[in-house]
C-alpha cells in the first residue's frame, strides 16, 4: 500500500469514536446533555390517531403520554391524572372526553379538567401538553426545525405516508450502547456476508448515498429481479412482492434514512418503517419500531404483512448479533484500558463515517481521542 493510501486510511479511521464513549457513565451524562439537548424527539405518526377523538398511548414512555386527535390536530397530552397521578388509559381508543375512572375526574378532548366529582369547585388542574411539529406526518417536539433539517432530502417523496395506515409498533430492549445500533444501520459492508435473506433481496452493488448535515441516506437496488431468495423466510417475502408488482419491478430494494442522532425511516416495497434508538444508559438502549402499509394491505392482505415482518425481523435478529459482538469486543478493550479503531470500507461504510463526523462535530471539546 502506498504511503498516501495509508495516510488516507489513518485519517478516515481518526473519525471513529474511542472505546470509552460506549461505556463511561460520566461521558454518557455529558453526551445526553450536549448531543441530545437539541436533538429531534420523535413521538409517533399522525396515522396512529387517524380519526377525530382517537388516542394512542406511548408504551415506550410507560404510557405516560398519549397522542390524541382534537379538532383535526394531533396533540401530545399527559396520560397521568392530575388527582392521584394514575395512568388514565393504556393502548388505543376513541372518546370525546378523557376520563379517569378511579375517581371520575373528567377532562375535555384537549386535556382541560371539566369535572371533579364532590369538589365544590373544579380545580384548575389540566393535563400537560407538549408542543409538536410535523414532517410528512411524523410528529416531533418543537425544539428543532425538522422541515429545515430535511428540506434538501432527495428521497423525501418516498417517505410520504399518504394512503398508508399504521399497523403496529414493537419495543426491543438491548444491553449495548445506542451508537452501536446506529453504526450497524449505517453501513452495508456486512449485508452480503451476514444477511443471506436481505443480501438476496437488495443489491448493495447498486448502493447510492445522499448526504445532509443532519442525516444520510442509503439507497440500494433489487437483487437479480428477486429471482432467488436467500432464506425460506425471505422466499415468502419475495413471493408477496412479486405478486403485488406483477410484471413490474420495485424501483428500489430499500431506502434507509438516518436522521441524526437516532431516528431511522425505511422504505421497502409497499412498506414504511420508523425506528428510534433511545439511550437508556452507557450499555442499554430501547429501540422502537413502527410499521406502516398502504391501507388496502392493512385491511385485506395480512399475508403480505406477515411475510414482510418475518423477513424484517430475521434481518433484525442478525443485526442484533453484530451489535452484541461489537459491544463485547469493545468492552473487552475497555476493561483492559485499551482503545482500537479500524479503517472504513468505502463506499459501503461511508454512512458510518458521516455519523461519526456528525457526532464529533457536536461533542467537540468533550470528545478526547
Amino acid at each position: 500500500m502506498s504511503d498516501l493510501a495509508s495516510s488516507q486510511l489513518l485519517q478516515a479511521s481518526a473519525a471513529q469514536l474511542p472505546v470509552h464513549t460506549y461505556f463511561d457513565p460520566f461521558f454518557y451524562e455529558i453526551e445526553q446533555k450536549v448531543l441530545f439537548a437539541d436533538a429531534p424527539q420523535y413521538y409517533g405518526h399522525a396515522l396512529m390517531v387517524p380519526n377525530e377523538g382517537d388516542y394512542h398511548t406511548l408504551a415506550w414512555m410507560g404510557h405516560g403520554k398519549m397522542l390524541k386527535r382534537v379538532g383535526g390536530e394531533v396533540k401530545l397530552i399527559s396520560n397521568v391524572c392530575r388527582h392521584r397521578q394514575a395512568l388514565i388509559y393504556q393502548g388505543r381508543g376513541n372518546g370525546n372526553h378523557i376520563v379517569c375512572n378511579l375517581h371520575g375526574w373528567t377532562y375535555d378532548a384537549a386535556g382541560q379538567l371539566v369535572g371533579a366529582p364532590h369538589f365544590p369547585e373544579t380545580p384548575c388542574l389540566n393535563l400537560n401538553q407538549t408542543a409538536l411539529t410535523s414532517w410528512n406526518g411524523l410528529l416531533f417536539d418543537a425544539k428543532r426545525d425538522i422541515a429545515r433539517d430535511l428540506e434538501q432530502l432527495g428521497v423525501a417523496r418516498h417517505m410520504r405516508f399518504e394512503g398508508f395506515a399504521f399497523h403496529s409498533s414493537h419495543i426491543t430492549e438491548y444491553d449495548f450502547n445506542w451508537k452501536t445500533f446506529i453504526e450497524v444501520y449505517s453501513e452495508d459492508y456486512h449485508v452480503d456476508p451476514f444477511h443471506p435473506g436481505l443480501g438476496n433481496f437488495v443489491n448493495c452493488g447498486d448502493l447510492k448515498w445522499e448526504w445532509g448535515e443532519q442525516y444520510h441516506v442509503q439507497t440500494v437496488g433489487v437483487k437479480n429481479r428477486l429471482a432467488r431468495a436467500g432464506s425460506k423466510i425471505y422466499g415468502k417475502w419475495h413471493e408477496e412482492v412479486l405478486r403485488r408488482y406483477a410484471d413490474q419491478q420495485p424501483e428500489y430494494g430499500a431506502i434507509w434514512l438516518t436522521y441524526y442522532p437516532n431516528i431511522m425511516v425505511e422504505w421497502y416495497p409497499h412498506v414504511l418503517v420508523v425506528s428510534v434508538a433511545i439511550p437508556k444508559g452507557p450499555e442499554k438502549c430501547t429501540v422502537i419500531t413502527e410499521f406502516y402499509y398502504p391501507e388496502d394491505i392493512v385491511w385485506f392482505e395480512p399475508e403480505f404483512i406477515e411475510a414482510e415482518q418475518a423477513a424484517y425481523f430475521e434481518t433484525a435478529k442478525e443485526d442484533d448479533e453484530i451489535c452484541y459482538r461489537m459491544h463485547e469486543g469493545r468492552k473487552a478493550l475497555w476493561l483492559r484500558g485499551e482503545s482500537e479503531v479500524g479503517p472504513y470500507q468505502s463506499p459501503t461504510e461511508d454512512g458510518m463515517q458521516h455519523f461519526h463526523e456528525f457526532y464529533r462535530r457536536l461533542m467537540g471539546e468533550h470528545l478526547v481521542g
